[in-house]
């Protein structure tokens, strides 16, 4: 009984410390008010208007980047079925987050014990993995879906070992559903690298058995066989909506190079060089120990950042708290690791050496050239959330080792010598650290000497606050040992001591991240002024340029069309344009329906009008309408011509059309005609074309070839890509309808596959738990 009452206290511990860390958000509704967070209310907003009023599903944004898919392009995706259930519980992003890291916590708890770890070890290596400082360094940035990625990372390497271990129907349905939920989540790069991690495992079970004249190539066929059936079960279930993310990618700046280059091996290199900005340079490591020896983080607090490491910059830290690594060394060096626990330093190393991406790119260029869609990423660094997997689980079972030994003499002098060497360590460190640190970063030169002063005199105090922290938690570490040999605590208190110790260590770095602040507070950067009651006053349909917060998504708050945005991944077409500085060619402002810009500068432009009584707002007067139609067509047949060729500053878009690839009918010279708009909505545009010689007529929404249809009085019609951003169709004579369709067609049956694999996989494995259970009852009574 007494052993049931401590599980319990154990599994409700990893429910109610990720409370306590986070008890602001949960309890009084504080947010994050950071650029990502703010960045994503918006479309928010725009979507819980649109459910509001539609009953359909909206397949295209248009108030970013003059409109942009919004299913494939990670806008709007409500592919996962356990998400509307999760909304009507955790009611503000506290509780959503809470849920994540208890079920991280939860999914770690499961995985240590599954590879043999005690519970109160378990305990410890769960807390200190679902509350590593790198999440709370993604809350502060708003980068919720990493988190909830993440959260689901020891479930899958869970059923993975479960699998290995019971290589059964059951086994297999339980890795299906963990990747399927952890894709649902909407980072593909962190399951990746989870699966990674799986490849790996797999890879060393295999060579482990090779050595020791074990393999069995049936055996390993069929667990082989086994593992790709639970990866394309769990492609089936998140058809919906990968099916969508996979059409986007194709066309996206990840997906497609850029044509603004002249050679294939410049293109090669610029994708190598913005794939790996976020290298982690091997000098780094030493923040796993001292946290802030880098400067933690970038904020405009000085004093809580500072970061001055070989990143561009950075939102969080990949400190694991020292005490679990001391465990991970002790256990170590008090007994061999055996080959089930050296997989995970092995894969430890290949992921610290991974990270460090462009700076030892001895694992990373191989994977970068290799492996499927790894080029597609981003922010190499990013891998090391699989330290966050492993380093917990080498403390855990470090911390296993120790209780176990450390009633034994010899193995207690290691111990108490490898903390008087860590206290040695770090009390030279705080004697002549400063003299070989420089706390200064090439990029520091973007400020004035004043600032620069003030920079380094804040680095250096977060220097000597993490030595402090490391001096405080290694000293008390030592007083426990201590004080356990001389027997005035006992093992279990010991236990506890230590994971209080740890929990205390990650607190204290995780509060350097909590910068939440009231709702209130993010309700005041979007409040109305003059120009917003402008614009929402103006009922035509029209973009704007805001062109003093280009990375802004401010303004589709009000639902205002924006030709930009922030996102951190766009139609390639639509990049190159803006990458050419097309967004400061009136011609292309015009062709993109922009009738206002905001900006508090003069603009030395006569088509440009400032609205008078309102500074900071300018009316294009020659902007063209949402439809038109040209008789003149420019033909190309490359993406580099098209780009080129709208780019030219004798280009008159109100004229004429570079069409790529342009195969419609001969246009009449001296035509005209007229377009009206009948309906527009996100996923249809109906219109009216009048022209009695036809025509191309030119859509100014964005070209994206897999998701548009045309159709001219009901009968379909080839869509252009036109001026390289825009779409175009032939007219013919006379007055006719058009319409612009987003076809859903695949989507509803993607989604019904989804949906329905998902049913199925429950439906069987509550068949095989419930078979379960049931011989298992029938067994006692006998």
């Amino acid at each position: 009984m007494k052993n049931l009452v401590e599980n319990k206290l154990q599994l409700l511990s990893l429910l109610i410390i990720p409370a306590i860390f986070l008890y602001r958000m949960i309890f009084f509704g504080e947010i994050v008010t950071t650029n990502d967070e703010l960045e994503r209310y918006p479309i928010n907003e725009w979507r819980d208007s649109y459910l509001a009023s539609n009953d359909d599903t909206p397949q295209w944004f248009p108030n970013l980047f003059s409109g942009m898919p919004s299913y494939g392009g990670y806008i709007y995706t409500n592919g996962d079925p356990t998400k509307f259930f999760r909304n009507q519980i955790l009611l503000n992003p506290g509780m959503r987050i809470w849920f994540y890291l208890s079920l991280s916590g939860l999914g770690m708890f499961i995985l240590l014990r599954l590879i043999g770890i005690s519970r109160n070890a378990a305990l410890f290596g769960s807390l200190i993995s679902s509350l590593t400082p790198y999440t709370f360094g993604l809350i502060n940035a708003g980068h919720l879906n990493k988190i909830f990625s993440m959260a689901y990372i020891p479930w899958v390497i869970a059923a993975f070992i479960y699998y290995i271990k019971k290589p059964s129907l059951k086994s297999i349905l339980l890795l299906s559903l963990s990747t399927a939920l952890q894709l649902w989540a909407n980072h593909p790069q962190i399951a990746y690298y989870t699966w990674m991690l799986i490849g790996f495992y797999f890879v060393w079970i295999i060579g482990i058995s090779i050595f020791e004249k074990e393999f069995n190539f049936t055996k390993f066929s069929k667990l082989f066989f086994g593992i790709i059936t639970a990866i394309i079960l769990s492609l089936i279930m998140v058809s919906d909506p990968y099916s969508e993310i996979y059409k986007f990618q194709k066309y996206s700046d990840r997906g497609l190079k850029s044509v603004l280059n002249n050679n294939e091996q410049m293109k090669d290199d610029k994708t190598w060089e913005y794939s790996t900005r976020w290298s982690f340079h091997p000098k780094e490591i030493i923040s796993f120990i001292l946290p802030y020896h880098y400067g933690l983080q970038n904020t405009a607090d000085l004093k809580k950042g500072s970061y001055w490491g070989y990143m561009p910059f950075t939102q969080s830290t990949h400190y694991l708290g020292l005490i679990a690594l001391v465990f991970s060394i002790l256990g170590a060096l008090l007994k061999k690791p055996d080959k089930k626990i050296m997989v995970f330093w092995v894969i430890t190393a290949l992921t610290l050496i991974t990270g460090f991406g462009s700076f030892f790119p001895i694992l990373y260029k191989p994977f970068f050239s290799l492996l499927p869609f790894f080029s597609k990423f981003r922010v190499p660094s990013m891998i090391y959330v699989l330290l966050a997997i492993t380093i917990p689980l080498l403390g855990a079972k470090g911390l296993d080792i120790v209780l176990e030994l450390i009633n034994d003499k010899k193995s207690f002098m290691k111990i108490k010598k490898l903390l008087f060497f860590a206290l040695a360590f770090i009390i030279l460190f705080m004697i002549f650290g400063e003299l070989f640190t420089k706390f200064q970063t090439g990029s520091d030169s973007r400020y004035n000497p004043n600032i620069i002063s003030q920079l380094k005199s804040a680095r250096i105090t977060l220097f000597t606050k993490g030595l402090i922290l490391a001096f405080g938690l290694i000293l008390t570490l030592l007083g426990l040992f201590i004080a356990f040999s001389y027997k005035k605590i006992k093992s279990k208190e010991l236990i506890s001591f230590i994971i209080i110790l740890s929990v205390l260590d990650i607190w204290i770095v995780n509060q350097e991240f909590m910068n939440i602040k009231p709702p209130q507070d993010f309700d005041l950067a979007f409040r109305e002024n003059k120009i917003i009651n402008h614009l929402k006053n103006d009922t035509s349909n029209f973009r704007i340029l805001p062109a003093d917060e280009m990375n802004s998504n401010r303004y589709s708050f009000w639902n205002l069309e924006s030709v930009s945005g922030y996102r951190p991944i766009k139609l390639r077409n639509y990049q190159d344009m803006m990458d050419a500085n097309g967004l400061s060619n009136p011609n292309i402002l015009n062709m993109l329906n922009v009738k206002y810009v905001l900006t508090r500068k003069n603009i030395n432009n006569s088509s440009f009008v400032q609205i008078p009584e309102i500074n900071g707002l300018y009316r294009n007067t020659n902007v063209l309408p949402k439809s038109w139609i040209v008789q003149k067509i420019k033909t190309v047949s490359t993406q580099k011509e098209s780009l080129l060729n709208t780019l030219l500053s004798n280009f008159d878009p109100s004229e004429e059309a570079v069409v790529t690839d342009y195969k419609g009918s001969n246009l009449h010279k001296l035509g005209s005609g007229k377009v009206s708009i009948v309906e527009r909505k996100e996923n249809k545009i109906e219109l009216i074309s009048e022209s009695e010689t036809g025509g191309l007529l030119v859509l100014s929404e964005i070209f994206y070839e897999p998701g548009w249809k045309a159709y001219v009085n009901g009968e379909a019609v080839k869509i252009y890509q036109t001026n390289h951003i825009l779409r175009s169709i032939d007219v013919p004579v006379g007055k006719v309808s058009v319409i612009f369709e987003y076809k859903t067609k695949n989507w509803f049956f993607m989604r019904t596959l989804s949906m329905s694999s998902f049913i199925f996989c429950l439906g069987v494995l509550g068949i095989i738990f419930w078979k379960e259970k049931r011989t298992a009852n029938q067994l006692e009574k006998r």
